[in-house]
């Protein structure tokens, strides 16, 4: 399965899918499987998606297809070391730049350096020393074990996919 594949259903797994605007635990518009769509935060809701609620699914994957592409492109950028990762934790860092945004993946200094130094008891630590595990603390030690292990059974998808 391609990491890409795996993202997605991570992230449809995490974030749920709603077809008409919602505001998401923030108080900010989202749509979808948690496409921001509020101005005051930069969402858009992209040319090709008709103004009109609620939005098909195929809209909704396609919203989601174009997330992952940016987040990955974004981590890319900004990481020398993301190419270099395997899957399963190319896909934690990009789950965590979907739902943080990537300032907020670029917030925890600690955890790129370690994770630059594949030093993954120090990465699953500093992931699990945060506002944001608190936060979302199932979802931060799911990701936090994915992390450590390189082992795609612990994101909790409902069947482990083959050979990642």
């Amino acid at each position: 399965m391609k990491m890409q594949d795996l993202l997605i259903r991570v992230l449809k797994h995490e974030e749920g899918r709603r077809l008409d605007p919602y505001l998401d635990s923030e108080g900010w518009w989202t749509i979808g499987y948690g496409h921001l769509i509020d101005r005051r935060r930069g969402g858009f809701l992209p040319k090709w998606i008709a103004p009109s609620f609620p939005i098909s699914q195929d809209e909704a994957d396609e919203l989601l297809a174009y997330d992952v592409r940016e987040a990955q492109i974004a981590l890319g950028n900004r990481l020398p070391f993301f190419p270099k990762l395997d899957g399963v934790r190319q896909v934690v860092l990009a789950a965590m730049a979907f739902q943080l945004g990537l300032g907020g993946v670029l917030a925890f200094r600690l955890l790129l350096v370690a994770m630059e130094r594949a030093d993954w008891p120090a990465a699953r630590a500093e992931m699990l020393n945060s506002k944001w595990a608190r936060q979302t603390p199932a979802r931060a030690q799911r990701m936090a074990n994915a992390l450590a292990t390189g082992d795609a059974n612990f994101f909790g998808l409902p069947i482990a996919p083959p050979g990642v």
